[in-house]
């Protein structure tokens, strides 16, 4: 085979490449071979060609397929020039005869977050101060979080200072409400650092610049005098904050009067957290606030000292509030005197959804006061007495006058703490068939729930024996308790099966414990306790012959009849307590003193 390469012209782009047919055999085998070898070399220098003649805008005209000259046994194919177009100046035209390896490396841009770092590290320099690296993560977020890094006034300056530039504008005024800033912030969180009035302003300016924040935590940051009277001052006017926590702050009753201020002439705040400060007779003027406020839904009152005076004033407050649904005075005083203050809350309001009572040295007349607004009431769905001194009787006397109020709306009732008797699960059912009903509570005596668990040695009582059988007998006859574990019923009880009465009563009992049971209860030493004397057996048997099957209704109906009169005189003595702390013409209890000249200054707008 020969290759034979015409040029037919000067120009690099017109090219003939010819297979002489004559020289190849027609009869040859490799023929096909030839052929497809002969095109491919063909085809690929026309396609270098066109490459290169595009990339010298020689032409802007499309190339054609190589076409056959001379037939298709010659073999030879042909590329026809390109045409020479006009000139044409709407085209695009690449006149950069540059090489295009030699491009500009491409600009780099700090993002904004990087911006805001180097300003921080700027105010930290020129203040002296070391840059906190918590801080230099918060650029960027939606909130501000620098709780519990007790910063310096320096240190809480240079933040402060750097999150209100970037809410100003360029020419020094403060941003509008609706400009687009780098990010908004909706939540600031300052706990555990000191704010003095200093610091104070700075945190108004960044409310000020920033109008978008909602949730402002200010727990444990010594706020007292001048700086909560400039927050009060603010907030009055300010519009934006739902939620403020003013806890741990060691508030006193000086300053009830700045919180006044807040609850009464703010208008956008739902929730205020008050906890762990010492308001004490401080109550009696946020009382007088919450009759004006219109706004807020939930209060945290929790571990303030409010007793006796506040208590009453407090109740008294919120009883006129008609938008308040959740209230927490837990690990307060309200004793009897508050408890009556309660009752007219909870007969007259109509808001209130969740009260939280727990610890508050509520005692069984305290809560029968309590119990008399929970009559009347149609709204409280969540009441938490937990902790609170309430005697087992009180909580079967409890649940059965809720059964009778037809119109309480009561759902969930918190008795953590709080040791109820045997009458109490079975009035719990029957308010159970009539609507959802959840009771929390800490211990309930077994009546039979199947056999013994295993003991844990740790919690192995080691009292007096005696004072046991007090315990277990208190609501039941000891006769009546012991027939129950008679399993053989031959009248006695062994050793073990004493044991298992003592374990299945809730009262787990060593073995020295048990000897000493053993020995009071078997005076004849024959290893067992006799249930029934000779006597009683007798006429037992004499009465199961005379009426067989009947006689044990007549016992039973004395029974739960007995149980009824017990109830009865329970309640019973409960009014005549709670009379005899009324009488004396007293409105609450005798120890009650209404003061003649308030202690707090009234209250300005």
């Amino acid at each position: 085979m020969e290759i034979e390469y015409t040029q037919h012209s000067a120009s690099p782009v017109k090219r003939v490449i010819s297979v002489i047919p004559e020289v190849i055999p027609e009869d040859s085998e490799q023929l096909p071979e030839l052929e497809f070898t002969a095109s491919r070399l063909s085809r690929n220098e026309s396609r270098a060609m066109m490459s290169r003649a595009l990339s010298r805008n020689l032409t802007r005209a499309s190339l054609k397929i190589p076409s056959f000259v001379g037939g298709r046994s010659s073999k030879t194919f042909f590329v026809d020039p390109p045409t020479k177009p006009q000139f044409d100046p709407d085209d695009d035209y690449d006149f950069d005869f540059e090489s295009d390896e030699e491009e500009s490396s491409p600009i780099s841009y700090d993002s904004v977050e990087d911006v805001h770092r180097r300003a921080y590290k700027t105010f930290c320099k020129q203040l002296g101060v070391m840059p906190c690296s918590k801080v230099l993560r918060q650029f960027g977020k939606t909130s501000i979080n620098l709780a519990d890094l007790n910063l310096s006034n320096k240190e809480l300056k240079a933040a402060l200072m750097t999150f209100i530039n970037i809410f100003r504008d360029d020419d020094g005024d403060y941003s509008d409400e609706d400009s687009e800033n780098d990010g908004e912030i909706y939540e600031i969180n300052l706990s555990g650092n000191k704010l003095t009035t200093k610091e104070m302003e700075y945190v108004i300016d960044l409310l000020t610049v920033n109008k978008r924040v909602s949730n402002l935590v200010l727990s444990g940051c010594h706020l007292a005098g001048e700086s909560l009277d400039k927050l009060a001052d603010f907030l009055r006017k300010s519009n934006t904050i739902q939620k403020l926590d003013l806890s741990n702050n060691d508030l006193t009753d000086k300053d009830a009067e700045a919180l006044c201020k807040i609850i009464q002439d703010n208008e956008s705040i739902f929730e205020l957290i008050l906890a762990h400060n010492n308001l004490g007779e401080g109550g009696v003027a946020i009382g007088n606030a919450l009759e004006k406020n219109d706004t807020l839904r939930s209060l945290d009152l929790s571990w303030n000292h409010i007793r006796v005076i506040g208590a009453v004033g407090l109740a008294k407050g919120v009883q006129k509030n008609c938008h308040l649904e959740k209230l927490i005075l837990a690990w307060n005083g309200f004793g009897f005197e508050g408890s009556v203050a309660l009752k007219r809350l909870l007969e007259n309001n109509t808001s209130l959804l969740h009260l939280d009572l727990s610890c508050n040295r509520i005692h069984p007349p305290a809560l029968f006061e309590i119990i008399k607004g929970l009559e009347k009431n149609k709204t409280l769905s969540l009441l938490n007495l937990s902790q609170n001194p309430i005697t087992a009787p009180m909580t079967s006397i409890f649940l059965s006058r809720l059964l009778r109020a037809k119109h309480s709306g009561l759902q969930e009732l918190d008795l953590a703490g709080i040791v109820v008797d045997k009458e109490f699960e079975s009035v719990l059912e029957k308010i159970r068939e009539k609507r959802l009903f959840t009771v929390r509570y800490d211990t309930s005596l077994p009546v039979n729930k199947g056999a013994a668990v295993k003991v844990d040695p740790k919690n192995v009582f080691n009292i007096d024996p005696i004072r046991i059988l007090y315990f277990m007998k208190e609501h039941l006859r000891t006769i009546d308790l012991f027939l129950k574990f008679d399993k053989d019923s031959n009248n006695c009880l062994t050793r073990d099966e004493m044991q298992l009465a003592f374990e299945m009563e809730g009262y787990p009992i060593s073995q020295e414990a048990m000897d000493s049971v053993m020995s009071y209860l078997d005076t004849n030493k024959d290893g067992s306790v006799d249930l029934l004397i000779p006597l009683l057996q007798e006429e037992i048997e004499r009465l199961h012959t005379k009426f067989p099957g009947t006689y044990r209704e007549f016992i039973d109906g004395e029974r739960k009849l007995k149980r009824k009169l017990i109830q009865e005189r329970e309640e019973q003595k409960l009014r005549q307590s709670a009379e005899e702390e009324l009488r004396g013409g007293h409105e609450y209890s005798q120890a009650y003193r209404r003061p003649a000249n308030p202690k707090l200054p009234p209250i300005r707008k």
